[in-house]
């Protein structure tokens, strides 16, 4: 297995640390400042909650063993992801659905998918940067982006709560543009900082190009093409 550099290794622990922080902060005050009485959550949302902490752990984790050579360890908590990551797709959809369902007699099935294609856009980018890091798992450069791509998934979920709870409320009416905007952004910065230095620039231009999609799709949530996907979704799955 190819080696990363020590500095890179570093850098990506830092990073990912932050992105730890960043979601404790965003949830405290929507769940777990509740801790441990948790009365207005479902063990749905529990391990909902359980599985994402977990992935943000294990974001974290990962660099520290191979910056400490723990290849071994490194390799049990990949393997290990085999089972969270699916669990997480499942959850994510049942977490859907249930919000679905909640909202839908009180605004309308149009509205609430219009609502759910952040949620959706963070779900299908899971699967697909998921799905390359686990194909690209031999070739550790691209391993790591892919990775890194579902960990500035998990900017967006925790930012959005930090602009709605702590930030002026004059920014609330952005809580889901500045996080679409943030991730894209960094995605963009990462892919600049290969294509400057010369390196293989094909894993952040695919994280690239899907947060722009997902951009995109949000832009075009009211569109006849996404509410029709919505309808499908709604027959198949909710």
């Amino acid at each position: 297995m190819t080696q990363v550099t020590t500095i890179d290794t570093r850098n990506i622990i830092i990073g990912m640390v932050m992105i730890f922080i960043l979601v404790h902060i965003g949830f405290h005050s929507t769940y777990i400042q509740y801790f441990p009485t948790f009365q207005e959550f479902t063990w749905l949302h529990h391990i909902h909650g359980a599985l994402m902490a977990s992935w943000v752990f294990m974001l974290v984790l990962q660099p520290v063993l191979i910056h400490t050579r723990k290849f071994a360890a490194h390799r049990f908590v990949g393997k290990l992801s085999y089972v969270i990551a699916p669990l997480m797709m499942i959850s994510m959809l049942i977490i859907a659905r249930v919000s679905y369902h909640k909202w839908v007699g009180e605004y309308g099935s149009t509205e609430v998918f219009s609502w759910q294609s952040v949620t959706w856009m963070q779900f299908s980018m899971f699967v697909l940067f998921y799905s390359l890091a686990i194909f690209y798992r031999k070739d550790t450069f691209r391993h790591m982006r892919f990775m890194i791509g579902t960990a500035i998934i998990m900017v967006g979920p925790s930012l959005s709560r930090t602009i709605n709870e702590y930030l002026d409320t004059s920014l609330e009416a952005y809580f889901e543009l500045i996080p679409l905007y943030v991730k894209t952004g960094l995605a963009a910065a990462l892919l600049a900082v290969d294509v400057i230095k010369k390196k293989d620039w094909m894993p952040y231009s695919i994280v690239f190009l899907a947060f722009l999609f997902a951009d995109l799709v949000y832009y075009a949530r009211y569109s006849e093409a996404w509410q029709s996907f919505g309808r499908i979704v709604v027959k198949v799955l909710y």
